[in-house]
């Protein structure tokens, strides 16, 4: 059968390599060059650890304080937008006890399915992306943080998620990559990292490799339909390609290509930032999470990648100077030996994460198109559910039963 993607990201790429492999005809449309992107300037975690959806109780009340900080990891620019509106209340709808209960084990067996892929992906790829398996710190400077995060790790203990909390000392003994101050923190032996530019280059090479037919710098700019199903899609180039079956993993932009189609699948940029310096003259081996402050420290190979903020902020690529400061202060505070450049002398990447209102993605047919199949709204975990959102959309294609219950993820469940 053949398959046109449309989006050249991670669920892209992904959902192109095992559609290949259950022998499907793979095309993929991007507007970029498959060389930038979301995919690649992420902290590349794999995170089975971050079971909780996005939209939980308490998120409110926080994003609300945060929203009075020049510095804080959230904000969201004030606008007059129908869509942003729609989705912050389907958001507050969301926050609730059972919703979260209810979504917590698909987040967790998402994420742990993917990390079992990646393991057979490092063997598979002719190209290496560094993998490592060194788990994933959780680490806390206040009592607040602690309580937050002691709680967390005994959710995770009951979902089956291994956690264990350290002392700053048992930290110490741990991280040999460099000194740590912390008051406490949380591991999480499960979770592993990768480098997403190698990846997101490994898989390239294999799909080229494997005939998948990639057209660059290539936008949609229409549908045409017919008997309620997808014909053709129209290009900015003025191609007119006929199609068989449809995915849609156009991260961000999806719910804007979707419009015409009279689809409602809510997803709000989340715009994030990350700084990447080239050999530090200390790195740690170990990934972290600075849980006050919403950073992710990420080795990758000799380099070290820090990162974070969610910002919606309707799809602007203008950085924010002060919240980006604010990821850089943080630093010192738990890695006191690490030489910080000022931000005037680095390379600041930005990406959008697209965030769904309940924290759930979207994968599934299309109910209103039948050759249409939805992937998007990852938010911060679209590294780390490539892979496994990548099988379940090649088994719905392929008619097959998909190995994980997608009942909570329909697309098109708020309209």
């Amino acid at each position: 059968m053949k398959v046109h993607v449309i989006g050249g990201g991670v669920i892209g790429l992904c959902s192109a390599y095992y559609l290949q492999k259950a022998g499907h005809e793979v095309t993929i449309l991007d507007k970029g060059d498959f060389l930038a992107g979301c995919s690649f300037g992420n902290a590349g975690m794999i995170v089975p650890s971050h079971f909780v959806p996005l939209a939980s109780p308490g998120v409110i009340a926080k994003g609300l304080r945060w929203m009075f900080s020049a510095s804080s990891p959230f904000y969201i620019k004030p606008r007059l937008d129908l869509q942003l509106a729609q989705w912050l209340w389907h958001f507050y709808r969301a926050c609730t006890p059972e919703k979260v209960r209810s979504a917590m084990p698909i987040i967790r067996d998402l994420n742990q399915g993917s990390r079992l892929l990646y393991q057979a992906l490092s063997a598979e790829l002719a190209v290496p992306f560094d993998l490592e398996n060194k788990g994933l710190l959780m680490m806390f400077r206040t009592p607040k943080g602690e309580k937050e995060e002691v709680g967390g790790a005994e959710m995770a203990n009951e979902l089956g998620v291994k956690a264990k909390v350290l002392t700053a000392s048992e930290i110490a003994n741990l991280e040999k990559g460099t000194q740590l101050q912390a008051r406490g923190g949380v591991l999480y032996p499960g979770d592993s990292h990768l480098s997403p530019h190698l990846f997101m280059k490994a898989m390239v090479t294999q799909l080229e490799a494997a005939g998948v037919k990639f057209l660059p710098k290539t936008s949609l700019t229409a549908w045409e339909t017919q008997k309620g199903q997808i014909t053709h899609l129209q290009t900015d180039s003025g191609e007119r390609i006929k199609v068989e079956q449809v995915v849609l993993a156009a991260g961000s932009w999806s719910q804007k290509i979707l419009q015409s189609l009279g689809i409602t699948m809510p997803i709000q940029d989340g715009k994030g930032y990350s700084i990447t310096l080239s050999s530090p003259n200390e790195r740690p081996s170990i990934p972290s999470i600075l849980s006050e402050d919403k950073v992710a420290i990420t080795p990758m190979g000799e380099d070290l990648r820090f990162g974070g903020t969610l910002e919606l902020g309707g799809m602007s690529r203008k950085v924010n100077p002060k919240r980006v400061q604010g990821i850089i202060n943080s630093l010192p505070q738990y890695y006191p030996n690490i030489h910080l450049p000022h931000q005037r002398d680095v390379d600041i990447w930005v990406g959008f994460r697209p965030c769904s209102p309940d924290g759930l993605p979207y994968i599934g047919r299309s109910n209103q198109v039948p050759n249409l199949v939805l992937a998007g709204g990852h938010a911060m975990m679209g590294m780390s559910l490539g892979p496994i959102t990548g099988k379940l959309i090649a088994e719905i294609i392929s008619e097959q039963k998909p190995s994980i219950d997608l009942s909570l993820l329909q697309p098109e469940r708020y309209g």
